[in-house]
């Protein structure tokens, strides 16, 4: 009997099970990934709910809000408070960022758009507070103006001035005139609240008559708190 010169050959056992086991390890990684996946959008939900609600997330369309309380700061300045949707809310501004106002004055065809940089904490809850200087033309700043405590506005936001990067720089220096310091106000605020930033900053307020200085009570008391930190020098005109 001839034996064939071509032998039959049995199968390596690694060939003959590496379906299978390719199979295998791809459900594994798949079930990983799914788990992993899983955990992390458990773990993010949960920090979510822990977090407060932010009223202003920069989608599409306004928000009223209604006044809370009113206070003649001087003879052309208000600071106007306004109630957030609920006590726990916060506003959801970024730092160096603005509201967008909205309404119709009496007398006006067209709706008034202005924006406002917010002076209250951007972590307060349950409210917002705005320094609104009424200017004898001023459409928008006369209406707010004229608004009681119930009355509401319409708002949309954030508006992003400058996106800020803590310790970007060693020291910075600020220029403000009259109303203008609220902007201002805003980023030296947050920074000096924020423990991981060690800007050092120098502001320049300049004003008619002395009292005409906004903030100052709160520019004060931020220099005892932060020593070291920020240096305020005040100019005049008359």
């Amino acid at each position: 009997m001839l034996s064939s010169p071509h032998p039959a050959v049995s199968p390596s056992p690694k060939f003959r099970f590496s379906q299978p086991v390719v199979l295998a390890s791809a459900s594994l990684a798949a079930g990983l990934a799914f788990y992993a996946t899983s955990a992390y959008l458990r773990r993010a939900q949960r920090l979510d709910d822990a977090m407060p609600p932010r009223t202003f997330t920069g989608k599409i369309g306004f928000q009223s809000l209604t006044l809370e309380s009113s206070e003649q700061v001087s003879h052309n300045v208000k600071r106007l408070r306004f109630s957030l949707p609920s006590k726990e809310a916060v506003s959801g501004l970024t730092l160096n960022s603005a509201l967008l106002t909205l309404s119709t004055p009496g007398g006006s065809w067209l709706p008034v758009l202005r924006p406002y940089s917010p002076i209250s904490d951007l972590n307060a809850k349950g409210h917002v507070d705005l320094l609104v200087k009424r200017y004898p033309d001023g459409k928008q700043s006369t209406h707010l103006h004229s608004l009681k405590p119930g009355d509401s506005l319409s708002f949309r936001g954030p508006m992003t001035h400058y996106n800020w990067s803590p310790n970007a720089f060693s020291q910075i220096a600020l220029i403000a005139g009259g109303a203008g310091i609220t902007p201002c106000f805003q980023l030296i605020n947050g920074i000096l609240k924020n423990p991981e930033d060690k800007t050092r900053m120098t502001l320049v307020f300049a004003n008619q008559t002395p009292e005409d200085v906004l903030l100052k009570p709160e520019l004060d008391e931020l220099e005892r708190t932060y020593p070291g930190r920020l240096r305020t020098v005040y100019t005049v005109s008359k």
